[in-house]
């Protein structure tokens, strides 16, 4: 019988396509917008997508990760949800840092928006890497199951169960690790945001009791 080819690489399989959507969420990261409708502040309106989006998804990664039969089933899905709520991230900072710049807020409240800011990017930088490696672990099941990919770096290093294994243990530290960061970074902003309506009542008033 004839030696028989490489395989053939199949560009439209869905590890693909995702990671090219996953690199494509990045268009949210330079734009800034402060006000949309009416004149109403962009960032507490969009802040309501990742407070949803982030949740579901690191929950629903780590159900998956102890039901990997789930992530054959549903994890294109889970990918694109954990995209748009990537480039929610990037969306909801920036208007946040412009929001930020317009108040020009003093004292406590400074302090918490300056907590807040930076607890939103420690929140980003974890949820880039959880997204990517969901994307890799649901790539490493379907190569590690006999589906190969025929791009040849990506298969050997992902078709040993070991690794989707490790990658699996992975995902739920940064799922957990995401989990965490929304809270905190949700706490921090509505800290802020009492502390800076206490602050614009004792300005406006007749002043502290």
């Amino acid at each position: 019988m004839p030696a028989r080819g490489p395989r053939a690489v199949d560009w439209r399989r869905a590890e693909f396509v995702l990671t090219v959507l996953a690199v494509l969420g990045f268009v949210t990261f330079p734009i800034r917008i402060l006000t949309i409708y009416s004149g109403l502040p962009a960032h507490p309106l969009f802040v309501h997508v990742p407070v949803v989006l982030i949740p579901t998804t690191v929950v629903a990664a780590i159900v998956f990760m102890v039901k990997p039969e789930w992530l054959t089933r549903y994890g294109i899905a889970l990918a694109l949800v954990s995209i748009v709520a990537m480039s929610s991230i990037f969306l909801t900072m920036q208007a946040g840092s412009a929001l930020r710049a317009a108040l020009h807020l003093q004292g406590q409240a400074a302090h918490l928006i300056s907590e807040h800011a930076q607890a939103a990017h420690i929140l980003a930088y974890i949820y880039v890497v959880f997204t990517a490696t969901l994307i890799v672990t649901f790539a490493a099941q379907r190569i590690s199951s006999g589906m190969p990919t025929g791009l040849g770096i990506v298969d050997r290093l992902l078709s040993p169960k070991s690794t989707f294994t490790a990658l699996r243990v992975v995902l739920v530290l940064l799922s957990i690790g995401a989990g965490f960061m929304v809270y905190r970074t949700g706490t921090l902003g509505a800290q802020a945001v009492w502390q800076g309506r206490i602050q614009a009542a004792q300005a406006g008033g007749p002043g502290p009791p």
